[in-house]
């Protein structure tokens, strides 16, 4: 669903420990010690202590812009007029290795001539943009710290439920390491586009207030660990904001690392969501095409099959198949179960995914415009 005029895209950055030549993440998952104690009363752990805990991994990224390139003197004199001088922009993000790796929205870094990270109490650094995914709105930065900084560690979004707790911290309007507070209203909004912008979301949707500025900033739980990155607002409602699930983060962070960019992998199925029987709960996805000699109908799969696991994550919608699938990797063999007919066993198939062909990204890319 298309958005408004009224969205407003917030900033968020998060920085982790990637991968070395063994296979480490580039972030830390490591919980956090549950050493706060609960307030009085109240059930909640001391909010206090978790927020002194991430304030000093969480960062502001300030971007600058000049005239585009190519523009004569006469537009590039109206262009600094217009906007005072090169253009300039806040989000936020946060620490997720200590070597100074960075996360945040590609939407807030995108365009800039110049990144720049506020680490707090007037310390600054330059930032090189190392690799941008814009169809998650993920970004991976690099700063070159003169010493070891303070992380993040990123929790497990799939964990998530409704009404759970969390904490957003961000620079909203330039205020930095606000701390705001919410629970999560619903989850799995793959149907929002901040700005009209296409791309593979599952948003969080959050009361936790959530403004300009806020974008890629972290979205906390109570046992202090990233469960999402702030991302969207809608600014014509109250109490409704948006965060990318970390686990979105983590799946892609590792090419963003060595690649720059997030090479996709593809199945070659089209799906819509898996019929129902009344009463009976059903998950799942039911392909209703194939591409001719594409990886899943070389491997035997028909049309009519339900995809129900893509390496042992649940298929809950025809988003979450084409985010698993897109991010598994080029020539990597996922495992697929699947229902077909009136089978009473679900098949185990295993496909080896190949690169999108040029055709169908740019078939996709305009039914996403077209918002079929």
């Amino acid at each position: 669903m298309p958005a408004g005029p009224g969205w407003a895209i917030l900033l968020a950055v998060q920085l982790g420990a990637a991968p070395a030549v063994a296979p480490r993440p580039l972030y830390s998952e490591v919980r956090a010690p549950p050493e706060a104690p609960a307030s009085a009363g109240s059930g909640l752990p001391e909010l206090s202590r978790l927020a002194e805990a991430a304030i000093p991994a969480v960062v502001g990224v300030l971007t600058s812009q000049t005239a585009p390139q190519g523009t004569d003197d006469s537009l590039k004199d109206l262009f600094d007029k217009l906007h005072d001088g090169p253009r300039k922009g806040i989000g936020s993000g946060f620490i997720i290795h200590r070597d100074g790796w960075i996360l945040t929205n590609a939407h807030v870094v995108e365009g800039a001539d110049g990144v720049e990270v506020d680490l707090g109490g007037g310390a600054k650094l330059p930032a090189r943009v190392v690799g941008m995914d814009g169809e998650s709105d993920v970004a991976l930065l690099k700063v070159n710290p003169p010493r070891p900084l303070p992380i993040v560690p990123l929790g497990d979004s799939d964990r998530i439920v409704v009404a759970e707790w969390v904490m957003v911290i961000g620079s909203p309007f330039g205020l930095d390491h606000s701390v705001t507070l919410g629970i999560v209203s619903h989850t799995g909004r793959s149907d929002i586009s901040p700005v009209g912008r296409p791309g593979t979301y599952d948003f969080i949707q959050t009361d936790a207030s959530i403004n300009p500025g806020n974008s890629g900033g972290p979205l906390l739980n109570l046992r202090g660990e990233v469960i999402g990155i702030a991302t969207a607002v809608n600014a014509t409602g109250q109490g409704i904001g948006f965060a990318i699930p970390i686990n979105m983060a983590k799946e892609i962070v590792g090419q963003l690392k060595e690649r720059g960019r997030v090479v996709r992998s593809w199945l070659g199925v089209s799906v819509k969501e898996a019929p129902t029987d009344p009463g009976i709960p059903t998950s799942g996805v039911q392909i209703t095409e194939l591409a001719p000699n594409g990886p899943a109908a070389s491997a035997g799969l028909k049309v009519g099959d339900v995809i129900t696991s893509v390496q042992g994550h649940e298929i809950r919608s025809p988003a979450r198949l084409r985010w698993y699938v897109s991010t598994a990797g080029v020539g990597h063999e996922v495992e697929l179960r699947l229902k077909r007919g009136g089978d009473v066993e679900e098949h185990v198939v295993k496909v080896p995914l190949a690169e999108v062909p040029a055709q169908e990204q740019a078939r996709a890319q305009a039914r996403e415009l077209l918002g079929e």
